[in-house]
């Protein structure tokens, strides 16, 4: 075992490298123009004559000299190290400032530092002191030669071989940084990779629920109205003969609802289809919404007479421009119109109003329905949206019209939303551009 000296470097001084900067070795150093080899002893005879062990032969290796640089004890030497961390070799000597400075250095090189790169070479001059064997070991040293031994050819033996070593490791780790680099690269294009395709799976997963939803609602929504649609015209062929006028009308008006109902959820498929596909027609024009709107106001007043609910028309113009498409506008105002009679109570008021300003012109449809509550709010202008209010007159829902109208506003670069407390009513507001923008 190795004496422990009264004196520890580390102990004496307070820590002599605990408050020296972290140090890994800079894997660019095969750039430099020289293997820079550090002595370090507190003899200078022995700097003088390792000095002069290489000075005859001016020898390079791979094509770079070598240059030696001084430090007469261990707190020297790591300054230096500090400064120079490109160092390939150091020769050390075990006892300056301490018995044991030397083999202290040696240890915070390899474990402060973590610099294993750099060839640590030990000269002793006492080497029962410090035996071999243990202190290879322990303090992670590369070769250990008595000072009394190592002759001028020995010596140079020694230097080329550790620099040698040390070159080699250079390159290895160089390759491996550049493994690891790729390793990296690799793995963040896996994970770009597996996160894109979590995303196109939960797509499709999302688009499979949408078709059964689709399908859900073709074969219930169409098949009701068909079925009605099938019975009362074969009552007509079957019982043409004996049925009165009054009772044919009546028929042929359910059938006509029937159908009508119908045609509304076919369109509503196609207009779904059409938005999500891109391939939504627009024809941006200036066009008027007061015609518009009078023309829908007429064409729900039966529907709003059968259910005792008074529509109540209100523009404050004679004309209202928009840059917009017609028939995406019909589409708009139809759907929040239908919404606001098939949600509002029997015997209530529809207020439909119409102003403008310089940049917009903003329509207001309000009902005096249940209104929304704050769970309605989150989920209103979604696709397949069932919201709390149930329809009032046994109309069927969909859930996609407030989807659409979401949609085809944005499409003709306007806004829409809804102003809502729950047990009040509910006002959908619409604004679209005056002008193109």
């Amino acid at each position: 075992m190795i004496n422990q000296p009264e004196e520890n470097l580390a102990s004496a001084e307070e820590g002599l490298f605990a408050e020296e900067e972290e140090v890994h070795p800079d894997t660019q150093s095969t750039a430099d123009q020289k293997w820079q080899i550090l002595i370090v002893d507190d003899e200078e005879d022995i700097h003088q004559a390792t000095r002069f062990a290489f000075a005859l032969n001016n020898y390079t290796y791979q094509g770079k000299p070598l240059e030696f640089i001084s430090a007469y004890s261990a707190q020297e030497a790591l300054t230096l190290l500090q400064q120079r961390p490109e160092v390939a070799l150091i020769l050390l000597d075990v006892m300056m400032e301490t018995s044991d400075a030397g083999l202290k250095l040696a240890e915070y090189i390899r474990d402060t530092l973590h610099n294993h790169l750099v060839r640590i070479i030990l000269r002793t001059g006492q080497p029962g002191y410090a035996p071999e064997q243990e202190v290879i070991v322990k303090y992670e040293i590369n070769d250990y030669q008595s000072k009394a031994e190592l002759s001028a050819q020995k010596l140079f033996t020694v230097v080329i071989a550790g620099i040698r070593a040390y070159s080699d490791l250079i390159q290895l780790d160089l390759l491996r940084q550049h493994l690891e680099d790729q390793v990296e690269k690799r793995t963040h294009e896996l994970q770009e990779q597996y996160t894109h395709t979590v995303e196109l799976n939960e797509q499709l997963i999302k688009l499979n629920q949408e078709k059964n939803e689709f399908l859900g609602i073709a074969s219930h929504d169409l098949k009701n109205p068909l079925s009605a649609i099938q019975g009362l015209s074969d009552m007509i062929r079957s019982e043409y003969g004996t049925l009165p006028e009054i009772e044919v009308v009546d028929i042929a008006n359910n059938i006509f609802k029937a159908s009508r109902q119908m045609f509304e959820l076919i369109t509503t498929f196609l207009d779904v289809n059409a938005i999500e596909s891109g391939h939504l027609n627009l024809s941006l024009s200036t066009i008027d919404l007061l015609p518009i709107l009078q023309t829908l106001v007429k064409d729900y007043s039966e529907r709003a007479r059968m259910k005792q609910i008074t529509l109540h028309f209100q523009p404050t113009a004679t004309t209202f421009l928009v840059w917009a498409d017609q028939n995406i506008c019909h589409q708009i105002l139809d759907n929040l119109i239908s919404n606001a009679l098939k949600y509002s109570p029997l015997g209530q008021n529809i207020v439909i109003r119409l102003s403008q300003t310089e940049q917009s012109v903003r329509c207001e449809v309000q009902d005096e329905g249940p209104g929304l509550n704050a769970e309605d709010k989150q989920k209103l202008f979604k696709k397949f949206t069932r919201l709390s209010a149930q329809p009032t007159g046994k109309e069927h829902s969909t859930g996609l019209g407030l989807f659409i109208v979401n949609k085809l506003v944005t499409a003709i670069n306007g806004k829409v939303w809804c102003e809502s407390e729950f047990g009040r009513g509910a006002t959908f507001v619409v604004e679209l551009p005056v002008r193109k923008i």
